[in-house]
């Protein structure tokens, strides 16, 4: 009897050995491979799953092919926006975010700098609902990191709406609360900017990979 798994285990095992391609291309090729499979099930619902496995794997390609297709994609570009968008997220968390007035008690005001972790720390502790979930969508930006460990369209998919719908809820509303309390948006200062822009940034160049993975035909799937 024909078994999936084992027949998709010998294909990853023959491809590793014989590519240079890295687990998670692998794993992208994989999930082509298996919709390969399950479309040539439905198109022709009689024929022997070895023959539709066989079909499948043969439209794949040969490694050395695959290898090359991959490497023309240009994976690197991606790579380099998102590490540049982990960069400018760490470097933000140190430079000053946010001018900070406070009374003396005597009726006069001081002002000072807050940095983007006192910053992240007062939203958390001291913030509105809005203002605690922006402080919680740093999580989201450290779950980014599983995009270098696989390449799945479906994680993919929904980290890139997850991360550029954190980097666009932030940078509307920390201006309106600024506004709203009373101060100017010039109060939001290069860290604050900064950290935005990682969100954005690590989200085009997640959008990018699904982009170039297209671009050789490994069409994500529609959710």
């Amino acid at each position: 009897m024909f078994d999936l798994e084992k027949a998709v285990g010998r294909w990853r095992k023959e491809l590793e050995r014989e590519s240079s391609l890295s687990p998670p291309e692998v794993d992208e090729l994989e999930d082509h491979l298996r919709a390969h499979f399950d479309l040539e099930m439905e198109l022709a619902p009689a024929q022997a799953p070895v023959a539709a496995f066989a079909n499948a794997s043969g439209g794949m390609g040969e490694p050395a092919e695959l290898s090359r297709e991959f490497a023309r994609a240009g994976s690197p570009r991606w790579r380099r926006l998102i590490y540049a968008g982990w960069a400018l997220f760490v470097v933000s968390f140190v430079l000053p975010a946010y001018v900070d007035g406070s009374s003396d008690g005597g009726g006069f005001f001081t002002f000072g700098t807050m940095s983007g972790w006192d910053a992240f720390g007062n939203a958390l502790i001291w913030g509105d609902w809005p203002g605690r979930l922006s402080a919680a969508t740093n999580l989201i930006m450290l779950g980014s990191l599983l995009i270098l460990r696989t390449s799945r369209r479906q994680r993919g998919r929904w980290l890139r709406w997850l991360v550029g719908g954190a980097g666009v809820m932030n940078l509307a509303y920390w201006p309106i609360w600024v506004v709203t309390e009373g101060d100017p948006v010039s109060n939001l200062l290069p860290g604050y900017w900064i950290w935005v822009a990682s969100f954005l940034c690590v989200a085009a160049g997640i959008w990018m990979t699904v982009r170039e993975r297209t671009s050789i035909g490994l069409a994500p799937e529609t959710s």
